[in-house]
């Protein structure tokens, strides 16, 4: 299904790229928000023809009225049922809002090194309310999200899942799953206790693919996974 735009003052491409130009965001980075491809956000700005999903999609990643973004029907900010206009939340030093920022994490000389290297290309920071953290006892700032690679951890983690880690946290539970620095490999894995000592277990059936791994010098417990962002229902 297609939309037919109206002959507004203004084109749906223009729209498009001068609401882009004012949230401050790259093709790339509204592309990664909308769902889409970056050569789709810059064909769309072009004049190319959208498709009812793109405009919903990039609606959602411009914080806009997907009606005006189409059509130029109503007000350019989303609204409530009650006629509210529903606002951004500034994430910036958001107290009440504190977000946890999006991460790689990769291995350094040593066996146990580690570096962080920020990825806010990868979408807005993962926001938690301030009184989840101090329920659980967390500290936002020692808080870390990364994408999930691999499909070691199936079927609790898919590759492309979004995990949080709490680096505050690194003494081992018995079934609980950790980011790990183990022999240079990061890695997530769950946590078993047998003949004496810590194990790195994998939660995919194929045991025989994945092997546990017994933690030693050579182990590094970088944090608890506490949150997981999947889209697989």
């Amino acid at each position: 299904m297609q939309v037919r735009l109206n002959t507004g003052m203004k084109t749906f491409a223009q729209r498009v790229k001068e609401r882009r130009e004012e949230l401050g965001l790259t093709q790339g980075q509204v592309a990664k928000l909308a769902g889409l491809k970056q050569p789709d956000v810059s064909k769309i700005e072009r004049g190319g023809i959208q498709k009812t999903t793109e405009i919903l999609g990039l609606a959602k990643a411009l914080q806009c009225n997907p009606d005006w973004l189409a059509n130029e029907v109503g007000g350019m900010l989303p609204t409530t049922r009650s006629g509210k206009l529903s606002l951004p939340i500034n994430l910036d030093g958001n107290s009440e809002f504190p977000g946890v920022r999006r991460v790689r994490i990769k291995a350094q000389a040593g066996a146990t090194g580690f570096a962080v290297e920020d990825l806010p290309e990868d979408g807005p920071p993962i926001v938690f309310r301030a009184d989840w953290y101090e329920a659980k006892g967390y500290r936002p700032e020692k808080m870390l999200a990364l994408r999930i690679s691999g499909d070691s951890m199936i079927p609790n983690l898919y590759e492309g899942d979004v995990v949080v880690v709490n680096t505050d946290q690194t003494t081992p539970r018995e079934g609980i799953a950790f980011l790990a620095n183990h022999e240079g490999e990061i890695v997530v894995k769950r946590l078993a206790r047998d003949m004496g000592q810590w194990w790195l277990t994998s939660d995919n059936p194929d045991q025989k693919r994945y092997q546990r791994k017994a933690c030693h010098e050579g182990t590094q417990i970088i944090g608890e996974v506490v949150y997981r962002q999947t889209e697989r229902v």
